[in-house]
């Protein structure tokens, strides 16, 4: 009988998975699979830092800010307080970006503080989340990423 109910409960957590990845995060099939399987990457991985930061670029004010995935544009606006790209350091904004940051007007916010493991796995989630946040779903085009990431990472 309890072998039945652990049936039972583990096609409910999959029916309910399902329903929040496709429904309520909207991603593709193909989007979702390979979020998976570079989250189960991670997860199996070993890595060497102990304090690392994910962290956020984002519009210090409105403007146009370059966009790496735009289609045919090369450029996205912003407003202040959006995130143009997300990701993850073991060296500080000064480590990160010693020269400065990629483009004016940006401004670096630590969001995560943790073990590299840790930091990855929040950026995963930030980028692959993206396209729900609102910033994102009000625009006339479909970014799968924040416009600074060039890759899902």
């Amino acid at each position: 009988m309890k072998a039945i109910s652990f049936k039972i409960s583990l096609l409910f957590l999959a029916i309910v998975t399902t329903f929040v990845v496709f429904f309520f995060f909207k991603l593709s099939i193909e989007r979702a699979a390979k979020k998976a399987l570079e989250i189960d990457r991670i997860m199996t991985k070993t890595y060497p830092n102990e304090f690392c930061e994910q962290y956020a670029l984002i519009a210090r004010k409105n403007g146009w800010f370059p966009c790496y995935n735009c289609g045919t544009s090369d450029s996205v606006y912003l407003y202040k307080g959006e995130v143009w790209k997300y990701g993850k350091t073991c060296f500080g904004e000064q480590g990160r970006y010693p020269n400065g940051l990629p483009t004016e007007n940006l401004e670096y916010i630590n969001e995560f503080s943790g073990d590299e493991k840790e930091c990855l796995l929040m950026e995963k989630e930030k980028i692959y989340n993206y396209p729900n946040l609102p910033e994102c779903l009000k625009r006339d085009i479909v970014l799968i990423r924040p416009a600074g990431n060039k890759i899902d990472r």
